[in-house]
């Protein structure tokens, strides 16, 4: 079975992340091609073990986001930069490492693969996972990650006990990851976000319990007119 565009960019992307490497890729394409119609790669890659299942939903979550994301946010670079300067300061990396992980992250996007700066440091070895999280809560910021779309957000000024829904998926509650294997975050959520989150949860609830007779009856209903 010959690898789909789409796949190429899977294999891209766990490269990308470091959880294989350009060898293991190879044999993982060169299996494929060895096996039934349809086995996908990520599925080859946890069978000869290059992958663990958390890796893969993480590779899966990032290319879905990729496909649709079309370019970085202007407040998302301003964060990156922002984590790039604390790193330096408090002297996890230096800045030739900063920067070259600035033009890690540019030859990315010629690709379509859209990465914070975080992500990158992370897995060209720079800073580990932890320290990115550190620097994150020096700015208030928390990731927390959806158990159902597997999505990730920053979220401003979050405390222990919030409930925030999922802006994604609805899910009611965000969680924060036992493990972060992939630093890919989906958005940023601020004060503003979860309530509109939050609305739209209990708007998703209520429907839930109109019958379906009733359903659509509020769209074709016009008030008269006095």
């Amino acid at each position: 079975m010959a690898t789909t565009k789409v796949e190429v960019l899977f294999g891209k992307i766990a490269v990308s992340c470091g959880f294989v490497n350009d060898e293991q890729l190879a044999k993982a394409v060169e299996a494929q091609e060895k096996a039934p119609d349809g086995t996908h790669l990520g599925k080859i890659m946890v069978d000869l073990g290059f992958l663990s299942d958390e890796e893969l939903m993480t590779v899966l979550a990032i290319q879905r986001e990729n496909r649709s994301r079309l370019e970085m946010s202007p407040a998302v670079r301003k964060m990156g930069m922002t984590l790039g300067r604390l790193a330096i300061e408090k002297g996890y990396c230096n800045e030739q490492q900063v920067h070259e992980a600035i033009r890690e992250q540019a030859k990315l996007e010629r690709f379509n693969l859209f990465f914070r700066l975080g992500e990158v440091l992370v897995s060209k070895g720079f800073l580990t996972g932890d320290q990115v999280h550190e620097l994150l809560q020096t700015q208030n910021i928390t990731i927390l990650g959806c158990p159902s779309c597997f999505s990730k957000f920053n979220v401003l000024n979050w405390k222990e006990g919030m409930k925030i829904p999922c802006p994604k998926c609805g899910n009611p509650e965000l969680e924060r990851p036992v493990t972060m294997p992939g630093l890919k975050v989906e958005g940023s959520i601020d004060e503003g976000d979860r309530k509109v989150a939050l609305k739209k949860a209990q708007q998703e609830e209520a429907d839930k319990n109109v019958p379906d007779s009733l359903k659509g009856l509020e769209d074709d209903f016009t008030p008269p007119k006095r």
